[in-house]
């Protein structure tokens, strides 16, 4: 990869963000989660990446989000004091009741993250009374069964977040989603590949406009939701956002971290609490 390829996806990747998208209705995604950093050194930073609620096998809670937001060029910060998850969120800039902020008891980065790739991280709740009664506005997603790369394919699938939804403006206050298709691999393979020489594995999945003219998408808040509605109704987990190419550009899908390959990793960690290994 050249310096400069290199250094324009580091600059185009920086801030993900939801754009053309529009505002989300009040508990439309009651699994969204924002997740709020309190950094060592400039203090509170508020929300900083997104996050999805899962229910865990002990009663407990989990917070499933991209590696990436905790461990970057930036900073490493995989220490459970330093964050909070904000459950029942939708505009940031108002407490409208329905909100709730939950401490993080411990955190898991995937054993072989690295960059662009196993980029999935989960962050184990600590135990809140007030969420053990599931509510309109709070409630974990559904996780997919099905180890099947088509799942997901031809189906309504939404990328959630408070990204930024014009290129250059600040972050968004209201929740925004955008509906983005999910595609063969291949797409993404042949674009990522090529230009920024990003290899695309089994554990990425691609989603977005892959033919020029169409209404392009950046990435949603990092470690957010691409949920996709199945044919029984339900929404289910089909990626985290992880890497994009830059604002709106067509011909170039999102690219989200799997879930289906990462099921194992995921119950291991929920069976044990997050205590020992499982890897895939």
């Amino acid at each position: 990869m050249s310096n400069k390829h290199d250094e324009q996806f580091e600059r185009e990747t920086q801030n993900a963000r939801i754009i053309n998208g529009k505002q989300s209705k009040p508990g439309a995604w009651p699994w969204q989660v924002s997740l709020q950093l309190l950094h060592p050194k400039l203090g509170f930073v508020g929300h900083w990446c997104g996050g999805v609620l899962l229910n865990g096998l002990n009663g407990d809670y989990w917070v499933l989000t991209a590696a990436h937001c905790i461990s970057n060029d930036a900073f490493n910060f995989p220490f459970s004091p330093l964050w909070t998850a904000v459950v029942g969120e939708h505009d940031r800039a108002t407490e409208d009741g329905f909100e709730q902020r939950i401490m993080i008891e411990k955190i898991y980065l995937h054993e072989r993250f690295k960059e662009y790739h196993h980029d999935i991280a989960l962050m184990k709740l600590q135990k809140s009374e007030s969420l053990q009664n599931a509510t309109d506005r709070v409630r974990p997603i559904c996780l997919p069964t099905e180890d099947d790369v088509d799942t997901f394919q031809g189906v309504r699938c939404i990328a959630t977040g408070w990204g930024q939804s014009k290129k250059g403006n600040k972050l968004e206050n209201i929740l925004h989603q955008t509906e983005l298709p999910v595609v063969d691999n291949s797409h993404c393979k042949q674009v990522y590949g090529t230009i920024y020489n990003i290899p695309i594995n089994d554990y990425h999945l691609c989603a977005g406009p892959i033919t020029d003219g169409a209404s392009g998408t950046c990435v949603g808040d990092s470690g957010g939701p691409l949920q996709c509605n199945l044919l029984d109704g339900r929404w289910y987990l089909a990626g985290i956002t992880s890497f994009g190419s830059g604002c709106a550009k067509p011909g170039f899908p999102d690219v989200f971290t799997r879930i289906t390959y990462y099921l194992p990793w995921i119950r291991g960690k929920l069976r044990l609490g997050g205590d020992g290994f499982h890897d895939v």
